[in-house]
């Protein structure tokens, strides 16, 4: 398992609840609160590596 920093963890859950917070309810979509948060995080410094295998990461 790879480990995650907190201040990583913290700026996720602020970006979702600004995310909720933000977009009316009828339009919210997993994609584009996964797009916020993406966004946030890069705003904020942290890298992002996507890949389909998890162990790679």
């Amino acid at each position: 398992m790879t480990h995650m920093p907190q201040a990583a963890v913290t700026t996720i859950a602020a970006a979702l609840d600004d995310y909720r917070l933000t977009t009316p309810n009828d339009q919210q979509t997993p994609q584009d609160a996964a797009h916020y948060v993406a966004e946030r995080l890069l705003s904020s410094g942290w890298g992002l590596h996507l890949t389909d295998n998890p162990a790679a990461a």
